[in-house]
Parts: structure tokens; sequence; C-alpha cells
């Protein structure tokens, strides 16, 4: 094996102390009853969230790891994106959640998935990945929905933030949740937004840093959106008021991220394209 890929390889391993620490996580949200002490409201999004992330990241995650390491590149690019999922999602866990007895949980499935991501993107042969790329991918498409999201959701979270701001007021989504500020909005806009402007940029010059990127952040954002739709079904069912345009928005994201996605990963080959 190339000394390269076993490097690569190796923080694939994390996959493991990640998938028994995730079914820790999600499946106590999921089945002890009363472990979120936050309010209703917040409560049923993060039982809503831990059905996606048992479902449907869980098996995911332990599928991609396995195939990235015989060799799939289309695998390692949505592990990528599932570790970004797992990051966003125990980043919010950690800081927002009220504490509870699975905190430490937490903090551990933070720390392994934040270092697998780092050392798969470090490790990861992006040269090669980009090579497995045929001239039909639709990187144009990509780059542009990429940077609509990006323009779409700084739009969305500064329209609440702005005015609240300026009215010397709380912003009504951290009034609802119970939280000293909205998670969300730090992590778009200070870490996933400004990635989906340099998977844009690089992308766009057919750069393989953004090839390797684009995988990772499409994977992303289908978990993610079904995530949130599973949060407000939950929300719904619990009795608790939604904004049915931002329901719409969300559907509407999900349906359009997995094609994308699908679309995108169609175009990679199992092994280099020759030139």
């Amino acid at each position: 094996m190339n000394e390269n890929v076993r490097h690569a390889n190796v923080w694939l391993w994390l996959t493991f102390p990640i998938a028994i620490l995730l079914t820790i996580a999600a499946g106590g949200g999921v089945f002890i009853s009363g472990l979120y002490r936050d309010t209703p409201y917040f409560a049923a999004q993060a039982v809503g969230q831990d059905i996606v992330s048992l479902a449907v990241v869980l098996p995911t995650l332990i599928v991609t790891a396995f195939l990235a390491g015989r060799g799939s590149p289309r695998a390692r690019l949505i592990w990528l994106g599932g570790l970004v999922y797992l990051v966003y999602t125990y980043v919010v866990a950690a800081f927002d959640v009220s504490f509870n007895s699975l905190f430490l949980v937490y903090v551990a499935l933070l720390g392994c998935s934040l270092y697998a991501l780092i050392g798969g993107l470090v490790t990861a042969d992006m040269a090669g990945i980009k090579a497995c790329f045929t001239e039909k991918t639709p990187v144009k498409t990509v780059s542009i929905y990429l940077a609509v999201l990006a323009v779409l959701f700084y739009f969305i979270w500064l329209s609440e933030i702005v005015p609240a701001l300026m009215a010397g007021e709380i912003p009504q989504s951290i009034r609802d949740n119970g939280t000293p500020t909205n998670a969300v909005h730090v992590l778009d806009m200070a870490w996933v937004l400004p990635s989906f402007g340099i998977t844009v940029v690089s992308l766009w010059r057919k750069q393989a840093l953004g090839y390797t990127l684009a995988g990772a952040v499409l994977s992303y954002g289908v978990f993610l959106t079904l995530a949130i739709l599973s949060m407000v079904m939950f929300m719904i069912r619990e009795g608790h008021p939604v904004v049915v345009p931002q329901v719409v928005i969300f559907g509407v994201l999900f349906a359009i991220s997995l094609g994308m996605l699908i679309w995108y990963m169609r175009g990679l080959k199992s092994s280099p394209v020759p030139k």
C-alpha cells in the first residue's frame, strides 16, 4: 500500500470510537426520557436531530469509512461530509444543550470528529480525487449553487440578528431556544458559509481542493437539511409553532442538495480518468 494512502487511512479508524459515541449520544437523546433539560422547543429539535444522526448518519459513516479504506474516493468524500455534520452538531450539543449526563460523550464525540475531519482533509490525495472526475462533472453548477446558499443564509441570519442588535433586543430564535446565543448563527457565519466561499472559488477554478471540498459540503448539506426536516416534524408533533416558509425552503434545499450530490458524484470514477 502507498505510504500516503496508509497515512490517510489511519484517520478512518477514528470512525470506530465515533460510531460508539454517536450511538450513545444520539441513542440517549431518543430513548432516555427527560435527558434534555432544555426548553421544550429546543428539546424537540434535539430529539428530531438525534433520530437522523442515529438512523442515517451513523450507518452512512460506518459504510463509507469501510469503502474509503478500500479505495473509493466517492465514499471518502461522503465520509468527510458526515464528519462536518458531526462537528457542527456536537459543537451545538457541547455549548448550547443544557448540561446533562451525556456531556462528556458530547465532548469526546466532538473531539474525535474534529480530529478525524482535520486528519482526513490534510492527508487526502486531493490531486488524485480531482483526477477521478470526468469533464462532465457539473463544476459551474455546483459552484453557483453553493454561492447562492452562502448568500441566502447570510441574508437569513443577518436579517434576524441586525434588527435585534439595533433594537437592543434578543433574537426570537434565541428566546425560543432558551440559550445564551444561537450556535447555528455562529457556526454558519464563522465557519460553514466561509467554507462554502472557499469551495466555490477553488472549484470554479478547477483546483484540486475545490473538488474535495465540494463533495464533502454537498454531503454535509444533505445530512443537515434532512436533520432540520426531522426537527420540524418533532416540533409539529409537540405542538410548537413553525415558520412555514422556512420549512418549505429546507424541504426544497434537501431535494436540491440530494440531487446535486448525486449529479456531482456521478462524475467521479473509481480510478483516474485518462487525459
